[in-house]
């Protein structure tokens, strides 16, 4: 009779993706303050609203949609580059640098900044997690699929794996939203993410070092 085997919910994949997860909700709460109607990590529904704006003749909306999804992309270009020659903690750096340069441009009164480099710095992250085996760290729609399949294959390690991340991501955005509601300025809500992400791929290489796939 085979073992089943151990289901592990305490593994360095696990636990740098959950910080990961909680961060990527944090930061898309905040890009949704600034930007009003827009999330900066989900991408999905950005070609619903291209659609919807060019459908409407608001070019307006439609450019600011485009520059989201074209910062994005570059992001996810520059950290891959980054990953594959410095490790996760390069393309993890390279998410931390950016919201920590956009906290600043907040701070001085350059909150425009942050239509780029917000979605640019999540870009840099999916792809730079997405190198390893973290896998993507800024939307829900592929984990909520791998959870069902996953459950129906019996495969209970991956269940865990994905509803960490249904778990982390709303976490991330409720302690945002509290903090903010305190008072909290952008540039900080910005700046604690940005260092925390910096913090997670500096550290996780000094002790587990994730490699890539």
């Amino acid at each position: 009779m085979t073992d089943k085997p151990k289901i592990e919910f305490i593994t360095p994949v696990n636990v740098v993706g959950f910080i990961l997860v909680m961060m990527a909700g944090w930061v898309d709460i905040v890009g949704l303050r600034l930007f009003f109607n827009e999330r900066s990590a989900f991408q999905t529904g950005r070609a619903s609203q291209l659609g919807r704006w060019f459908a409407e003749g608001d070019m307006e909306n439609f450019k600011f949609v485009i520059i989201i999804v074209l910062s994005f992309m570059v992001g996810a270009a520059i950290s891959t580059a980054i990953t594959k020659s410095s490790g996760l903690s390069g393309g993890l750096s390279f998410t931390g640098i950016l919201l920590l340069l956009t906290a600043y441009g907040i701070g001085t009164g350059n909150p425009q900044v942050a239509a780029i480099t917000i979605p640019m710095a999540m870009g840099g992250q999916n792809a730079a997690t997405s190198l390893t085996a973290i896998n993507r760290t800024t939307h829900l729609t592929g984990p909520a699929t791998d959870i069902g399949m996953n459950a129906a294959n019996g495969n209970w390690n991956m269940v865990v794996f994905w509803v960490l991340r249904w778990i982390g991501f709303p976490l991330g955005v409720f302690i945002a939203l509290s903090l903010m509601a305190g008072d909290m300025s952008s540039e900080m809500a910005l700046a604690i993410p940005g260092a925390v992400i910096l913090l997670t791929g500096l550290i996780q290489k000094a002790t587990v070092n994730i490699p890539l796939k």
